[in-house]
């Protein structure tokens, strides 16, 4: 309980400390939606996003955690001048009290509990052997990633497991729904799309001699995410339009 409001917060299973979004949110009068794509687009915290599974009065639920370390980050994020009037006390001593409070509690001995499962947030892709004459090095990046695939598909496994046996009842697949779109978010870029981005990026860097990796960033920058990759497909027709302005003076000149 911090000030009379209820925190949830967790061990994850590598020993970190993190804080379970939804609650907190609740607390500051956020929408926790918002919160975990704002997360999402700050390249500085984006891999602190983890999902665990907590149990709860209507059972197990899997739900949006930041690891503590990026919580000051996250809540420094907020300005207290563009919320309202009344809850503007409550963000200030949020920002200036509760990260230590938590982690007074994460160095409690009486912390104990056996962390909730973590499911990651972004699919991962089966590594390509290299080849057979291959440097010993490769080969060790190979089975490195290789392990950290197979980790990936177990909690996947848990995961659908879990949703499964909360798809029993009418009123759990009402509560999953949410949390599924949450998961998913809006449909990025697909590869055709890519691909096309790919061609534009060339088209301006032959036009303007800029060098890709400055391109690349301008992109990312205007479209508030980390990889171009992650720009939703329903603004494809926005990135369009944001090369024909870069190339369309270029090619009057």
């Amino acid at each position: 309980m911090f000030y009379g409001k209820p925190l949830v917060v967790v061990r994850l299973p590598d020993g970190r400390p993190g804080i379970v979004l939804r609650h907190i949110c609740d607390n500051l009068q956020l929408e926790p939606t918002s919160q975990v794509r704002r997360i999402k687009r700050t390249e500085a915290i984006a891999d602190d996003l983890v999902y665990t599974q907590v149990q709860t009065d209507g059972g197990p639920q899997i739900m949006p955690t930041l690891v503590l370390r990026a919580a000051p980050f996250w809540l420094a994020g907020i300005d207290p001048k563009r919320v309202r009037e009344e809850i503007r006390p409550e963000i200030l001593r949020y920002q200036r009290e509760i990260v230590d409070v938590l982690y007074s509690w994460a160095q409690s001995p009486k912390v104990t509990d056996s962390p909730a499962t973590l499911v990651p947030t972004e699919q991962m892709i089966k590594p390509v052997p290299p080849a057979d004459d291959a440097s010993l090095e490769a080969w060790r990046e190979y089975h490195r990633q290789m392990v950290a695939w197979i980790d990936w598909q177990h909690a996947i496994e848990t995961w659908r497991g879990s949703v499964e046996s909360r798809l029993e009842g009418l009123e759990e697949v009402t509560n999953l729904i949410p949390e599924i779109l949450e998961r998913l978010g809006p449909p990025t870029l697909t590869l055709n799309h890519q691909c096309a981005a790919q061609k534009y990026v060339q088209q301006l860097h032959e036009l303007s001699g800029k060098p890709y990796g400055m391109i690349y960033e301008s992109l990312k920058a205007a479209f508030g995410v980390p990889r171009y990759a992650d720009i939703p497909d329903q603004d494809w027709q926005r990135v369009v339009q944001w090369f024909q302005a870069q190339v369309e003076p270029r090619r009057k000149k």
